[in-house]
């Protein structure tokens, strides 16, 4: 099969994006599918089956494209792009696991778009990783938590982030990642936020940007309770 036939399945395309994703002016790629299962997350629709009981359907609301559909789909913002060096940004759902489709999606833009990743990067390879580097000119990549305990609680599932920064680290990509440290509600303090800069900062990554996770049960967490 052309790889260029290869589909993914989106749930959102958010046009004329400013500042938020990257630099410039970006369009917003969200994929279904994601490892983790964090309590207060905020893209749960990606944990949705992406077709209905009959296997065939899709899902109202969710679009299954190939790298050039959604090339011609975000095209129209080809200047916007340009002059504001902007681009796609890649989320989800976690986008490393659509490694190939954002491959053959930057054979069809060419280097004129920055392209950027919003990842946990969770059960992330180094093969993926490195795959991935000559591709993407920006990674922003939400660690959670440093401390696997509380990275467990809040995900539910086991950290690899020492691993994946590791990664990072070694194919010299630091300077094109920010990494987001988030104050989450019940479980991480002010205390184990700063813990997490310094590690990291002893690590060699610089771009550090603390945020504050707002307090919502995902429709996972529901589900769980019940």
């Amino acid at each position: 099969m052309n790889k260029q036939d290869c589909k993914a399945p989106i749930f959102a395309i958010s046009r004329l994006r400013m500042g938020i994703d990257g630099a410039g002016i970006t369009t917003l790629v969200t994929f279904m599918d994601c490892p983790l299962h964090c309590k207060y997350c905020l893209n749960d629709r990606c944990h949705d089956s992406v077709y209905e009981a009959d296997g065939v359907t899709l899902k109202k609301g969710t679009e299954l494209l190939s790298p050039q559909e959604l090339y011609d789909r975000v095209k129209i913002d080809n200047l916007y792009f340009q002059v504001s060096d902007g681009g796609i940004c890649f989320g989800g759902g976690e986008p490393t696991l659509y490694e190939d489709f954002i491959i053959e999606f930057r054979k069809l833009c060419g280097n004129d778009w920055k392209i950027t990743l919003e990842t946990s990067l969770n059960r992330c390879s180094y093969s993926t990783i490195q795959r991935l580097a000559p591709i993407v000119d920006m990674w922003i990549v939400d660690i959670k938590e440093m401390d696997s305990h509380i990275y467990e609680q809040y995900t539910g599932h086991r950290s690899h982030i020492l691993q994946s920064l590791d990664c990072l680290r070694k194919l010299e990509l630091m300077n094109k990642t920010t990494v987001k440290v988030p104050l989450i509600p019940d479980f991480n303090t002010e205390e184990d936020v700063q813990s997490s800069i310094e590690e990291l900062k002893q690590m060699g990554f610089h771009n550090i940007e603390p945020i504050r996770y707002i307090k919502r049960l995902s429709k996972y967490s529901h589900k769980k309770q019940k």
